[in-house]
C-alpha cells in the first residue's frame, strides 16, 4: 500500500514488496499471484482495520443516516488524499485474473459489513442499502480516479445516495 501511494500503480513490484517487507519474494508469491491481488488484498484490509475501528469507538450522531455520511465522507477523504494509492487500487480491481476474485470478494464483503456496522445490524435493509453504496462507491471512486469528476465528488455522491436510501430519523 506504501509502494502504491508513493509511486501509483507502476511502482508496485513484487521485488519491492517483499524488500520493503522484510520476506523473501517466494513467501509474497506463496500468497499473491500477482500486484493486483496483492493490492486488492491490501485494500480488503485497510477495510477490516477500519471497521474494527468502527466498532470499537463510540460515535456519536442523532441518526444512522448521520453516522453513515460521517463514515463514507471520511473514506471518501482519504481516497482524495491519496490519488497514486487509488489509482492503482482502482487498475487492480480491474484485474480479471481468476485468483484475484477472492480478494475482490473480500474487499466486498468488508466493504458491506462497514456499511452495515455504520447503520447499525438492526436497521431495516441493511445489507440491501450496503450493496447499493458499495456500488456508487466503486463507481465514484472509478470516476473520480480518472478524471471523470472532480475532487469532493465522491462525498457528493455518497450523501445523495444516503440522502435517498436511509431516512433522516432519530436513533433508536
Amino acid at each position: 500500500m506504501h509502494l502504491g501511494a508513493e509511486g501509483g500503480y507502476d511502482a508496485v513490484q513484487m521485488r519491492a514488496v517483499a524488500d520493503r517487507s522484510g520476506v523473501a519474494l517466494g513467501t509474497i508469491y506463496r500468497y499473491f499471484s500477482s500486484k493486483d491481488d496483492l493490492l486488492i488484498a491490501g485494500l480488503a484490509g485497510w477495510l477490516l482495520r477500519t471497521r474494527k475501528r468502527l466498532e470499537e469507538e463510540e460515535i456519536r450522531c442523532d441518526s444512522p443516516q448521520e453516522r453513515l455520511t460521517r463514515l463514507l465522507a471520511s473514506v471518501a477523504r482519504s481516497t482524495e488524499a491519496s490519488p497514486m494509492l487509488m489509482q492503482a487500487l482502482v487498475r487492480a480491481q480491474g484485474s480479471t485474473s481468476p485468483a484475484s476474485g477472492p480478494h475482490k470478494l473480500d474487499v466486498e464483503t468488508e466493504q458491506n459489513a462497514l456499511i452495515v456496522t455504520a447503520l447499525g445490524e438492526s436497521y431495516p435493509n441493511a445489507p440491501e442499502i450496503a450493496r447499493v453504496l458499495v456500488h456508487v462507491w466503486s463507481s465514484s471512486s472509478t470516476r473520480w480516479v480518472t478524471g471523470l469528476a472532480p475532487n469532493g465528488s465522491m462525498r457528493a455522491e455518497f450523501c445523495n445516495a444516503i440522502e435517498l436510501l436511509v431516512p433522516a430519523t432519530s436513533a433508536e
